[in-house]
């Protein structure tokens, strides 16, 4: 009977060859004038009046045709003829303002970071990827003017956002921490991008969310959840006869897909100074993923459920300094999201972590040998309540970690203090609750404002078992050992942000202030790190602490008057962080890893822009973007670049896409202690330089196949910090076919 009604309703709305409704927001229920309305695949299409009212003729058309509702401050809606005409009163959900605002709407999934918001956001598609021939994610992140990428000798690369060290950045797999829960850092060579959808890039240290550690930002790699291709092979070839390959299957069978990746290569660079091309470096690394994506459509359980599984075995073996890692990094998660019965809308997901680590590191006067096998497991539960001006959503994580730890040194004329091996156990437990406040805005339905406040307990526990010392270790002596490896610590992270924006038909403008505070607790590897300190006064490490204010504004504009520039965007930000038990990192002569220690206080701010623009309708494609930064102790953010500039430009015809990218970065300084003289200068200048890439697109039927050039670095430079960085020229090509 519903049917036969619904068909009833289509056909007279046919006969009278239009649809009229009203548009309105979701929140705020103010009506929306400048809403465009197009039928899609047609030069068909009206727009909202003043009080949001359509009228839009459907003559000639089917009750299938999709209609597609669009405002530059929404998010996108797309309904058939027969869904409006059941309920043609349209309400528009108000998009969160982020950078790439225009790419991720609509069929792009939206961000899940998005929840904890105003703060700096930009979003990296993979067809940015794709379109600009990089080599890893790596490559990717490091053409955002916030980011620096730290490469090591080995090839691992580290992420850095605004100045920030490694471990002050959460990587996340579709929501799953890759951070080693050992010391807090993830390879992002790792990350294959073959089933990645989008790159989300949340800056700022103050996300409740997420929770401790989180300290300039977070990075969440999102897999896709929908088939794009059957299989897909690539094989890319370049510098340092460097050689991967990766395969890539799909399958879509009713609502489940599943993908399965594998990626295998390796690397060789040989030492220029020696004689034999043996003495090099040699890198080797596999990587598997398998992606899976449910939808449950049911009348109690309607969501998706998803698995994610990645492993990836790395080699690194040094030929020349004897120094050997072997390593491997397991992660396994499910997840649940949406509607789960009388609990309403919810979030489920349990993840399993472990890393596996043999480590034979030398230099001139010293050796060791170090074993790691770190597990963790996490359950994180969050429930969302929307009461339309107000969303609130709170949820709980609790995490489990146990490292099995053992280390073997041989350090001549160095006594043989500190850990031989132990058990180090961790078990956290966090509390979190975002209430978001929508006002009601104008009667216009132009301006309106957010008030969101955040609250956050976490709590820490850690026990020591099966310790183990070193001959020479004298545990009464040592001050950092009264309380190693024992700790209950508790923190509250509060924050509180307000967003005001105007959202016209051709542009939006949005302002923002956000601040707040975050905390770090001392990673099970900086804790081992003090058994080997041998400064009488090092005490134990306490955790730090960090208050943060950042004050923004985003504006985007899609110009009528102006031919062939379809949008222009700009995001702008002042922040300043303040640190409180800053923890620093000390190598010392003979000694091939560092130990950790609170230097008290520290600052750090900074402004930051970028703006992008499209002309030619997206073929052509501009961004600039910089970075200023101020740092009051740069021993505690060593190698860290104060000022960056990049620029790209792509352009894209039918089947050929080419780009450039120019950059200069500042000057970074490294400070080393030397027992006796306190802290050295070691200075990296400045660093300017170019890339080239273009990517050739090949049609053989149902065969679709791509060819890659990537050249990094293309201007001759030498400088380099050995075994910190590499600035030297890179040239890649690579080949792909799928079906």
């Amino acid at each position: 009977m519903k049917y036969l009604l619904t068909i009833l309703l289509a056909s007279v709305t046919l006969w009278g060859q239009s649809i009229t409704g009203k548009i309105s927001d979701k929140v705020t229920d103010a009506n929306l004038s400048g809403v465009n309305i197009t039928v899609l695949g047609s030069d068909i299409g009206v727009s909202s009046n003043q009080d949001g009212t359509y009228e839009l003729n459907i003559s000639e058309l089917n009750i299938s045709q999709k209609i597609k509702f669009q405002h530059i401050g929404y998010d996108e809606g797309i309904f058939t003829i027969s869904e409006l005409n059941a309920s043609n009163n349209i309400k528009m959900s108000p998009r969160v303002l982020q950078f790439e605002a225009i790419e991720t709407a609509g069929a792009k999934r939206k961000a899940a970071i998005a929840k904890d918001l105003p703060q700096t956001v930009s979003i990296m598609q993979a067809e940015e990827f794709e379109l600009r021939a990089f080599v890893d994610a790596g490559d990717l992140l490091s053409t955002d003017q916030s980011i620096q990428i730290d490469e090591s000798l080995s090839g691992r690369k580290t992420i850095s956002i605004r100045g920030g060290n490694a471990d002050d950045v959460l990587v996340l797999y579709n929501g799953f921490r890759l951070n080693r829960p050992y010391d807090n850092v993830f390879d992002l060579s790792l990350v294959d991008m073959q089933n990645v959808e989008q790159v989300e890039i949340v800056k700022g240290g103050h996300s409740v969310l997420y929770g401790p550690d989180a300290f300039s930002g977070v990075v969440n790699i999102v897999p896709k959840n929908t088939k794009d291709k059957n299989l897909k092979f690539s094989q890319q070839f370049g510098s340092y006869d460097s050689g991967f390959w990766n395969v890539n299957g799909q399958v879509q069978l009713g609502d489940t897909f599943l993908s399965i990746n594998q990626k295998k290569g390796s690397y060789k660079r040989i030492f220029e100074e020696l004689e034999e091309e043996s003495n090099g470096l040699l890198t080797s690394l596999t990587h598997n993923a398998v992606d899976m994506n449910k939808v449950i459509d049911g009348d109690k359980i309607n969501g998706n459920l998803e698995f994610n599984f990645t492993q990836d075995k790395q080699t690194f073996d040094n030929t020349r300094d004897l120094n050997i890692i072997k390593s491997t990094n397991k992660l396994l998660g499910v997840q649940y999201s949406g509607l789960f019965s009388f609990l309403g809308e919810v979030d489920i997901a349990y993840a399993n972590h472990n890393l596996s680590e043999d480590q034979g590191l030398s230099n001139t006067t010293s050796m060791i040998s170090r074993n790691l096998d770190h597990n963790a497991q996490k359950l994180d539960t969050r429930k969302y309540i929307d009461l339309g001006i107000i969303e609130w959503m709170f949820g709980a994580q609790l995490e489990k970690s146990k490292l099995k730890f053992w280390d073997n040194k041989n350090l001549p004329n160095i006594n043989q203090v500190g850990l031989v091996g132990g058990n180090l156990n961790r078990n956290q437990f966090g509390f979190a609750t975002v209430l978001k406040i929508h006002s009601k805005g104008d009667k216009a339905g132009y301006w309106l404002t957010d008030l969101d406040v955040s609250f956050r307990q976490d709590r820490v526990e850690d026990h020591t078992s099966d310790l183990n010392f070193r001959a020479d270790h004298n545990q009464e002596n040592d001050l950092s050992f009264p309380d190693f490896g024992e700790n209950k610590w508790k923190n509250n992270i509060f924050k509180i942000s307000t967003i005001a924006s105007k959202r016209l038909p051709d542009r939006t403008i949005a302002y923002w202030v956000t601040t707040g505070n975050n905390v770090k607790f001392p990673t099970l590897q900086q804790q081992i790190s003090l058994t080997d300190s041998p400064n009488k006064g090092q005490r134990s490490l306490n955790p730090e602490k960090m208050k943060s204010l950042e004050i923004g504004i985003n504006f985007l504009s899609q110009p009528k008057d102006i031919t062939n520039i379809n949008s222009i965007e700009f995001q702008g930000s002042f922040f300043r962080n303040d640190y409180i038990n800053k923890m620093r990192v000390t190598y010392l002569l003979g000694m091939p890893v560092g130990y950790y220690e609170n230097i008290g206080v520290a600052n750090m701010m900074g402004v930051e822009g970028k703006m992008k623009m499209k002309t030619y309708n997206g073929k052509i494609i501009t961004e600039m973007g910089f970075s200023k930064y101020n740092v009051s102790d740069l021993s505690a953010f060593p190698f860290k670049s104060i000022f960056k500039v990049t620029t790209t430009m792509t352009a894209k015809w039918k089947y050929f896409s080419i780009g450039s990218r120019w950059f200069h970065e500042g000057e970074q300084v490294g400070m080393v202690n030397v027992p006796g003289k306190g802290f050295n200068e070691i200075e990296l200048p400045a660093f300017t330089n170019y890339d080239i890439f273009w990517t050739l697109q090949l049609n053989l039927g149902s065969y679709k196949g791509q060819l890659s050039y990537s050249g990094r670095n293309l201007e001759k430079n030498d400088t380099s910090v050995n075994g910190l960085l590499l600035r030297d020229t890179r040239k890649y090509f690579t080949f792909s076919m799928e079906l």
